[in-house]
């Protein structure tokens, strides 16, 4: 049974390491977004001028004095955030639109599933899994927040694609309802690329 509630608001968290280069992109799809009512910036360390790309944006910014990683700076976001469903977006993505946003959010906040999860042009999960046609480390994901509770999904920090394989594990052992999202627009830079 999905937990509804009146809110139709989205919280959307970013982890952002040294991405000064990308992530206004993103920040400017979110901006006066009708379905986003907050969106924290989780800086994980950076050395470049991500702090001061994010201050130009209307977003609550988080800074972490060291690189703690992607699973420490996104529940670090997540305990800062106040609405039921939230919406979790890589920091490097490219060719987001406000469609993309409402594809994600709206089976979630309409009671459709609990879970969704991107499917990018680009992904690495579709190369691997091309049949399934689910790309599971994809960052792009809007969740009811009661499901990031347990305690496996914050369990292996520092294990990369660690974060996105343990919600996967966590929500389908709880029966968690889901749907894959078709954003072939969309694309992120891998790290070969930066």
């Amino acid at each position: 049974m999905i937990k509804m509630s009146e809110n139709k608001k989205v919280s959307v968290v970013i982890a952002a390491y040294n991405e000064e280069l990308r992530i206004a992109r993103v920040l400017s799809v979110l901006e006066n977004h009708p379905l986003i009512d907050e969106v924290i910036v989780v800086n994980d360390g950076s050395v470049d001028k991500t702090s001061d790309i994010v201050k130009r944006f209307n977003v609550k910014l988080i800074e972490n004095k060291i690189n703690m990683g992607k699973t420490l700076s996104i529940k670090r976001g997540l305990e800062k955030s106040k609405n039921e469903v939230i919406l979790f977006l890589d920091a490097d993505l490219v060719g987001l639109t406000k469609q993309n946003i409402n594809d994600l959010v709206n089976p979630v906040l309409n009671g459709q599933v609990e879970w969704t999860l991107s499917r990018r042009g680009n992904s690495y999960g579709l190369v691997k899994y091309p049949l399934l046609k689910v790309d599971w480390i994809s960052g792009e994901r809007a969740i009811r927040k009661y499901l990031l509770d347990d305690p496996l999904i914050w369990s292996k920090p520092g294990i990369g694609f660690s974060l996105e394989t343990l919600m996967n594990k966590s929500f389908i052992d709880r029966g968690a309802t889901f749907k894959s999202i078709s954003l072939p627009n969309l694309k992120i830079v891998h790290k070969i690329g930066k």
